[in-house]
């Protein structure tokens, strides 16, 4: 009954293809059923309350602290890249804006920790302090989080030859604008969502002109790319 979810395994057989499209929304929707919370994703549910050699040290952890049944923000923005692999915008974004501390300073009494910085943990549900945010800095979530809002949620990555731009974004996002260098050619690209989709790109223009891909221009120019999903 112990650590019967977990965030890490659940996400990466997402994230790696191990899981085929059936299991890999089921895996997903476990994470959003059993590790959700308004302060992020939990590690594992329920936490672990007695030690088990067979499982090892997170089964010694105090519950809902750390590695056991904390909501420990470094592997939070897999689920999100997860969702994104999936075409699940809505999901993405509800489990981005739940970890994020701005989104948090509402509730400072609680979390007591900066506003401006992602903590290596969030106390969990089983612990008595919940919310309560620790070890401000002492993370990779800041750069997972920025990895995966740009690459996945955004959708824009380099390729060798091209620049990706490939959103997974909210269905009631209806536009949005970003600026981005890339081998210094700077891209001001407009994203349009008419439709409401969460996934899925119709057309492409580069500079007015409809383009398969996105190409790299010589250094230094500056160029105009819609998207239309």
């Amino acid at each position: 009954e112990e650590g019967r979810v977990h965030l890490e395994s659940n996400a990466w057989a997402i994230l790696s293809g191990a899981a085929d499209e059936d299991k890999a929304n089921k895996a997903l929707d476990a994470i959003d059923k059993y590790l959700f919370t308004p302060y992020g994703l939990l590690l594992n549910a329920p936490s672990y309350t007695k030690p088990d050699p067979e499982i090892g040290f997170v089964t010694r952890v105090y519950p809902g602290l750390k590695e056991n049944g904390a909501i420990f923000s470094h592997p939070n923005p897999w689920a999100q890249a997860a969702a994104c692999v999936l075409g699940r915008g809505d999901i993405a974004m509800k489990f981005y804006n739940a970890l994020c501390p701005y989104n948090q300073n509402d509730m400072i009494e609680i979390r007591e920790s900066e506003p401006y910085s992602y903590c290596q943990f969030i106390a969990g549900v089983d612990h008595t302090a919940y919310g309560r945010a620790r070890h401000p800095f002492m993370t990779g979530s800041g750069g997972w989080s920025y990895f995966t809002a740009t690459h996945y949620i955004l959708g824009i990555r380099p390729d060798y030859t091209s620049l990706t731009v490939d959103p997974c974004i909210p269905a009631d996002w209806k536009e949005f604008r970003v600026s981005r260098i890339f081998r210094g050619v700077t891209y001001n690209i407009t994203v349009k969502n008419p439709e409401g989709r969460m996934k899925g790109v119709k057309s492409i223009e580069v500079d007015g002109v409809k383009a398969d891909k996105i190409p790299v221009f010589e250094r230094g120019s500056v160029h105009n790319v819609t998207v239309t999903m």
